[in-house]
């Protein structure tokens, strides 16, 4: 894992999640973001990255670095917002919604390609001709498709702890430097888990997930274009927001 909180860390990461040139393997980012009442009403303070093509997981501090964060061109033309934008590099997100209206409405960042592993899983429940009403944390898929250690959840645990009010946490504390250790482990193991359960839940589907593939891209792409909805309230977390789709 890299924290990046410095132009030349910057750099670094853009050369690794979007090497040049383009490799011969497709090249899948996972992506998540966290931050204070994270919509168009919020901030934005960490988004992390992690390229299929490599191991390492890059923080990078947006609290620190602001909008130079997307903005920063290196030496072969690439930035955040260009690779975040580019048709030709996927990006998975879970839950891509409240990410997708935060990026666009706070920087205007158009997020293309984007497939949503928690739309695959209520694909996976679907294709298997399961009662789906209800759409699954991400908490709850990791739990149930992959074999996850006690670490795991006790990272889990203290990260929600320190950030989630219901919890006794408070938002804010993203955005306190240094980065609490704890936050750091939490917002690290849950992109790069992401590249496994998109496997776990593939493996599942077998040959009948071609078709439900599309069909995910499509509401994925859905749930991108809400950011550019005026009615959207990213920052109401009802009962509305948990019902599954139709997909």
């Amino acid at each position: 894992m890299v924290l990046v909180d410095t132009i030349e860390l910057l750099h670094d990461c853009l050369a690794d999640i979007s090497p040049l040139p383009a490799p011969s393997r497709p090249n899948y980012l996972s992506v998540d973001v966290e931050g204070v009442n994270l919509c168009r009403r919020g901030r934005i303070c960490i988004i992390q990255l992690q390229s299929s093509l490599s191991k390492i997981t890059w923080l990078v501090d947006v609290t620190v670095l602001g909008a130079q964060a997307f903005e920063e061109v290196d030496e072969k033309g690439r930035s955040l917002r260009s690779i975040l934008q580019q048709p030709t590099i996927q990006k998975w997100f879970y839950d891509v919604r409240n990410d997708s209206d935060a990026l666009y409405n706070l920087y205007g960042i158009s997020l293309n390609n984007v497939y949503d592993l928690q739309l695959l899983e209520l694909a996976n429940r679907l294709s298997r001709g399961k009662h789906a009403r209800f759409l699954n944390s991400l908490e709850k898929s990791t739990e149930e498709y992959l074999m996850v250690h006690q670490d795991w959840r006790a990272i889990k645990e203290q990260g929600i702890s320190l950030f989630v009010p219901s919890r006794g946490g408070h938002y804010e504390i993203l955005e306190k430097r240094p980065l609490d250790p704890r936050l750091v482990a939490y917002c690290e193991q849950d992109v790069s888990v992401l590249f496994d359960l998109a496997r776990a839940l593939r493996g599942q589907m077998g040959m009948k997930g071609r078709d439900w593939e599309i069909r995910v891209f499509i509401a994925s792409t859905s749930r991108v274009a809400l950011a550019r909805n005026p009615r959207y309230r990213g920052d109401s977390n009802g009962p509305r927001k948990a019902l599954a789709p139709w997909l």
